[in-house]
């Protein structure tokens, strides 16, 4: 049996990343899919990684750091992801986008980096921390190297009050905006994927879309074309 044939046995193995909106900017979830849908782009909001707190710290701007963000959460378990989640300060919701992995990879896409702080465990974050802080001071970590390495490093850790465990994400990131290829999954609730498939097609990207809340015979029976009612048992 060969490698591939082994890991495609792995009942978690997901070959699409997924992209989830949420409410930002005074736009809700649905209004920032459909801008990414008629726009054909995600926009790089947020500055995240290693880097971001030292940043701010020195009271830098994080425009070098903005990151799109994707998870490898298969799509019949997408649904654990939506609302709200101890621990998180933001809330998804059903809403989103999805690629394979392979085109993913092939437009810049890379896992993150997950790199634990918990205490004593210092041996990658202090030498970490020490560049990005050597960096901030020579006044040049925008035009650095390491600027371009640390949106993809994020941080997981246990304390004694606190904790940062969100590694079972399994995120990936791209650097800046990303341009929609020409083939996706779009994500939304079931009672709008009409609506979002028309806007779509007039924008001269066609796709399919499909509620992430569906188990994975709905998934599959949306994606070859079945209506709801032939796929639902009741």
């Amino acid at each position: 049996m060969s490698i591939r044939e082994l890991v495609a046995r792995r009942d978690d193995l997901s070959t699409f990343v997924v992209h989830l909106t949420r409410d930002y900017g005074g736009s809700s979830a649905r209004t920032n899919l459909e801008s990414i849908v008629r726009d054909g782009a995600i926009l790089a909001r947020s500055g995240i990684g290693q880097a971001v707190s030292r940043l701010r710290e020195a009271g830098l701007p994080t425009e070098s750091q903005k990151c799109v963000c994707f998870t490898e959460t298969p799509l019949q378990h997408m649904h654990l992801l939506l609302g709200s989640i101890e621990g998180r300060e933001v809330s998804l919701e059903p809403y989103g986008v999805a690629i394979t992995k392979r085109i993913a990879r092939g437009n810049s896409v890379n896992p993150v980096w997950y790199i634990d702080m918990t205490v004593g465990h210092d041996w990658l974050t202090v030498p970490l921390d020490e560049m990005i802080d050597d960096e901030i001071e020579s006044g040049r970590f925008d035009e650095s190297r390491l600027a371009r390495l640390t949106p993809y490093m994020e941080q997981m850790g246990t304390w004694e009050n606190s904790r940062k465990e969100f590694w079972w994400e399994r995120e990936w990131r791209h650097h800046g905006d990303f341009t929609l290829p020409p083939h996706y999954i779009g994500l939304c609730p079931s009672g709008e994927i009409g609506a979002f498939e028309d806007l779509a097609g007039s924008c001269g990207r066609p796709a399919h879309f499909i509620d992430p809340r569906w188990c994975l015979e709905e998934i599959i029976g949306r994606l070859a074309g079945f209506d709801a009612d032939e796929v639902l048992l009741l």
